[in-house]
């Protein structure tokens, strides 16, 4: 699960202060932060008793804080939660299931979004996995459909995704997911993999990283503007050429699903649809960036490393 974690596009700034929860309060503050986010309704609120349990057997669950933030979430502004698991490893799919630190919600507040609070969460998320010295393997899920979130997981982070799920939550009542299919891509973080070591670098010394794409260079699906100047799909086919893939994506969904909710199902069955096919044909999505003049695209290659 996740949400809109803001631009990376400034240095990082010690305004923030990262801690992990561990008492009843903090978890009342935490369960404030889920209804302000997601405007999740009391019965999909995480209950204290799990939050506590979680802690205190090998899972984190933290706080982002700010010196001016709200009263009432004891100036939490961003949270993020997830625990021990196993799984099989994509990348080794014959391979016995291994362990692997499954990253379950991460959110920010809106006022605090562009302001780092889910890159640090993040970081912090990152660093306790490595100091527990048991995996440098961290899933989670997200809405491929969300442009922010693609851009936030794939190209600032340098997480990477080969696994598609359909409706993998069922229906969901949360004012984010309400009403629409629970499709998720998994996204595979190698903490000490080379390319997310450089990234995680330049966020913390430096301007985030930008990787050009030559659009001579890659397979670009086409797309169309309808009458509402929505962004359309407008192909299903994959071609085969062996160039990266560049696939289309919206850049505002949720403007979509408030003015047009058959569009916003075309979408969800459309890059459902793309993806499935690419990573059977063993596509990995590498990379979300902005083509100049074609808009917000995947960029996804085979025999990634």
């Amino acid at each position: 699960m996740g949400i809109n974690m803001g631009s990376l596009t400034k240095p990082l700034t010690d305004s923030i202060t990262i801690r992990p929860l561990k008492d009843v309060e903090a978890c009342g503050y935490f369960q404030e932060i889920e209804r302000l986010v997601w405007g999740s309704e009391d019965v999909d609120v995480v209950p204290t008793h799990v939050l506590i349990t979680l802690t205190k057997n090998g899972g984190l669950v933290l706080g982002a804080f700010a010196t001016d933030g709200p009263a009432s979430t004891g100036g939490m502004v961003g949270v993020a939660m997830g625990w021990l698991g196993t799984g099989i490893d994509p990348a080794r799919p014959d391979s016995p299931p291994k362990l692997k630190f499954c990253s379950h919600m991460a959110g920010v507040l809106p006022a605090w979004q562009g302001k780092h609070v889910g890159l640090r969460l993040k970081l912090a998320q990152r660093e306790h996995v490595l100091a527990q010295g048991l995996t440098d393997w961290m899933t989670w899920t997200y809405d491929p459909l969300y442009r922010a979130n693609g851009v936030f997981n794939i190209h600032r982070l340098g997480a990477t995704s080969t696994t598609y799920m359909r409706n993998i939550y069922g229906e969901m009542t949360d004012a984010l997911n309400r009403g629409v299919p629970s499709d998720r891509c998994q996204v595979d973080w190698r903490l000490n993999s080379p390319h997310v070591v450089q990234k995680v670098q330049a966020h913390t010394a430096a301007p985030a990283l930008h990787v050009t794409w030559e659009p001579d260079h890659l397979a670009i699906l086409p797309t169309q503007i309808n009458a509402a100047g929505f962004v359309t799909p407008v192909t299903r086919t994959l071609p085969d050429d062996g160039r990266p893939l560049a696939l289309p994506i919206p850049s505002d969904v949720a403007a979509i699903r408030r003015a047009d909710r058959a569009l916003s199902l075309e979408w969800r069955l459309y890059l459902r649809a793309l993806l499935e096919e690419a990573f059977d044909a063993g596509y990995t999505m590498v990379d979300c960036v902005h083509l100049p003049e074609r808009g917000w695209h995947y960029i996804l290659v085979r025999e990634y490393v």
